[in-house]
């Protein structure tokens, strides 16, 4: 589960559409416990930057050494509007993103993940075939609009798919079977249509309802057609505690390595203790720490939100990970 992200204070050459290589042992120990890439939440602070907006922020990223953006999602049926210039009869046009994104992350050569459409109220539907059947459309049409502007873009990735399933669907018997054909249909149709580009998604344990072996067998099932397979460390909730995150990433990796799917970590950036502001840096080090050996890359939840000194307010936070990141 993301915290939704209100105002606060105060993106080489293309890239050739291969599916990412399987998760080994050796490329999992050898990723160091720093964060290679953020999440950017489309919102009130953010969908209407231009491309200096997106410039500064990359520049202040890439200091960080973060060098990927995943850009969680391009259309908001929450809020009947597109955050790219769609074609007419599609979704209302908000704010464009996406243009100003890909440019900025062009010119500094990072990469985009670009983010499908997304409903936050999906999870009661999670069961409901004709529902699902119908946002396969919507994520597949999107895809094709997006491929068609900015397939020559290059920053341009990967797809995410914002549909973030956590353990609680995971282990409810009706909705397994409904989302696994989801998920494996709107997968099949990425890496065979619109530039057959890499696809992931970050799942959540958040609601402890499996253990962690169980969660990680259904990841296994369920998101086994994901190229990346991004899961959210609970860091933030206030009762995942490092030791906690080292045993369900152990799991994951158990479950995964080997196969066609790579294991990144999405550490929270935010924390229970501060409200949803910013995480005390010890605690992001240490959580951080915790899945060292265990995963492929580190991503995170999200600068812009929760480091960015411009946004909330004081340096403090971005540079003690400065200090943090240069000694790994």
């Amino acid at each position: 589960m993301r915290l939704s992200i209100i105002v606060t204070m105060a993106a080489a050459g293309l890239l050739a559409p291969a599916a990412l290589s399987p998760l080994t042992a050796d490329a999992a120990t050898a990723a160091p416990a720093v964060m290679s890439a953020t999440f950017l939440q489309p919102s009130s602070t953010t969908i209407g930057w231009q491309a200096r907006q997106y410039q500064s922020e990359i520049t202040l990223e890439r200091a960080a050494g973060i060098t990927g953006v995943i850009d969680q999602w391009t259309v908001d049926e929450d809020a009947n509007q597109a955050y790219y210039p769609d074609a007419a009869g599609w979704y209302p046009r908000g704010g464009d993103m996406t243009d100003p994104l890909l440019t900025a992350a062009g010119q500094a050569g990072d990469t985009v993940w670009l983010g499908l459409a997304n409903v936050s109220a999906w999870p009661p539907h999670a069961g409901d075939t004709a529902w699902l059947n119908n946002q396969l459309y919507v994520a597949e049409r999107t895809a094709d609009q997006l491929y068609g502007l900015y397939k020559s873009a290059p920053a341009f990735k990967g797809w995410y798919v914002p549909f973030e399933v956590s353990d609680q669907q995971l282990g409810t018997a009706a909705d397994v079977a409904p989302l696994t054909s989801f998920f494996a249909a709107l997968t099949s149709y990425l890496h065979t249509h619109d530039g057959g580009r890499p696809v992931m998604t970050s799942p959540t344990y958040e609601h402890l309802t499996q253990s962690p072996a169980q969660f990680a067998a259904s990841v296994r099932s369920v998101l086994g057609s994901f190229d990346v397979i991004n899961v959210q460390d609970s860091g933030g909730s206030g009762y995942e505690q490092p030791s906690d995150i080292t045993h369900w990433f152990t799991a994951l990796h158990q479950a995964l390595a080997g196969t066609g799917s790579a294991l990144w970590d999405d550490p929270d950036m935010f924390s229970a203790a501060s409200h949803g502001g910013p995480m005390a840096p010890a605690q992001l080090q240490a959580n951080l720490q915790a899945a060292r050996g265990l995963v492929s890359t580190f991503s995170g939840f999200s600068f812009t939100t929760q480091m960015d000194p411009n946004v909330v307010g004081t340096p403090s936070d971005y540079n003690a990970y400065l200090a943090y990141e240069r000694k790994q």
